[in-house]
């Protein structure tokens, strides 16, 4: 038993000291407050924000194709699509064929995003000065060539 133990710790100090999925869960995590945190005063979640922008570029646009641009489950973003629909920022109408749903964002919704812009930028400021500006220029350059390539890729909804 004691054998097993130790392997077991050595284990779990090698994935502790070594593991990159646990360090940008943190950082996203610490990213993730400091956009919340300048949200809050407009009601609004940083990926209820995600959310919004990306209806707002491609209306009207396909749940589904939402779901899969943002690597997000449809639950989740059945879920916080109806919150936004609640508040008055989307509006969820049935697609014309099968039973999907197509986002679209009110006039409330475009209003919403021009009101917290300030807030946003400051928040995008704080997050550079967090995790600095090469570290934020190369996550930046990552996730859009990912993001470039999964549009590439994606099938049609």
């Amino acid at each position: 038993m004691d054998v097993a133990r130790r392997r077991g710790a050595r284990v779990a100090q090698e994935i502790g000291r070594d593991c990159l999925a646990v360090r940008v869960r943190l950082l996203s995590r610490a990213v993730t407050r400091v956009y919340d945190t300048a949200l809050r005063p407009y009601g609004l979640t940083i990926a209820q924000l995600n959310l919004l922008t990306s209806i707002a570029v491609r209306q009207p646009v396909p749940a589904g194709q939402v779901a899969q641009l943002l690597s997000m489950e449809i639950s989740t973003l059945s879920r916080n699509a109806r919150l936004l629909r609640q508040d008055g920022l989307i509006d969820i109408e049935r697609a014309e064929h099968g039973n999907g749903r197509v986002l679209r964002l009110t006039d409330a919704g475009s209003e919403k995003l021009a009101e917290l812009r300030s807030a946003w930028r400051d928040a995008q400021q704080q997050a550079h000065e967090l995790i600095g500006a090469d570290v934020a220029t190369s996550i930046k350059q990552r996730v859009d060539a990912m993001f470039a390539e999964q549009l590439a890729t994606a099938s049609p909804q």
